[in-house]
């Protein structure tokens, strides 16, 4: 009785639905009816009804030999999410998250020529580190982080261009760069790269005063899982010491 009271009529076959689709995508194989109806515990018949509707669709298509695939349709939903989902959007929950947890400037840049444009912030509570990452600030790629992060992946790189922090091989070995006060004297800056489906489309990092005593690798693990999953959801995954 409280399952009928909470569940909207038809969301059990639209969630059954969706969770074909899942199937499919991770298997990455055609899959028989009897296979798809096994691994949800469902009849044949009813397996077979949401993949005729799936089908009408064009969400699953049926191969020649009778096993199902996923659809143009799915490409065509994914890549209208792609097109939505911009940079700054995708970036801005995750720079909220940075700034919360370590109580430092988080910021968003992207490269444009040989400077950086910062894009979107987020202070924390007080003073903190302002005035190197001000929305629309440009900078130079070569001295701040998040200028480094993204050159490291531009190519070609230019034979000897790398800074005192080290090589563009190590930033992309690491996956992160470091501004140790070139940009503002005394201000660290950690950041590591974004990729959408088409490349580097920015990068991550937080700022911070370099005599707080702050672990740069403990924050550069969080910074890195941050700039990853901004780049997951921009449909460009990637990770530190992965060739781009």
């Amino acid at each position: 009785m409280s399952e009928a009271r909470t569940e909207p009529a038809g969301s059990r076959s639209v969630l059954r639905a969706l969770e074909i689709l899942d199937l499919l995508a991770a298997t990455e194989r055609p899959l028989g009816l009897a296979q798809i109806a096994k691994e949800f515990g469902i009849p044949k018949s009813s397996c077979l009804a949401l993949l005729r509707a799936l089908c009408a669709r064009d969400f699953v298509r049926q191969e020649p030999g009778g096993a199902y695939v996923l659809g143009l349709r799915t490409f065509e939903v994914g890549a209208a999410y792609l097109r939505a989902v911009t940079p700054v959007g995708a970036a801005t929950a995750e720079l909220r998250g940075l700034t919360e947890r370590l109580s430092m400037t988080s910021h968003f840049a992207v490269l444009e020529g040989d400077e950086v444009v910062y894009l979107a912030k987020q202070d924390p509570p007080g003073t903190g580190v302002r005035l190197a990452s001000s929305l629309g600030a440009r900078l130079s790629a070569w001295t701040t982080a998040v200028g480094k992060a993204q050159l490291a992946f531009r190519e070609p790189v230019a034979a000897g261009t790398a800074d005192a922090d080290g090589s563009f091989e190590e930033v992309r070995r690491r996956g992160y760069a470091v501004d140790e006060g070139t940009t503002a004297a005394g201000i660290r800056c950690v950041a590591a790269p974004v990729f959408g489906v088409g490349g580097c489309c920015g990068a991550v990092g937080v700022s911070y005063l370099m005599h707080d005593g702050a672990d740069v690798p403990a924050i550069a693990d969080l910074v890195v899982s941050a700039a990853m999953r901004v780049s997951s959801e921009l449909g460009g995954a990637w990770a530190p010491g992965q060739p781009r």
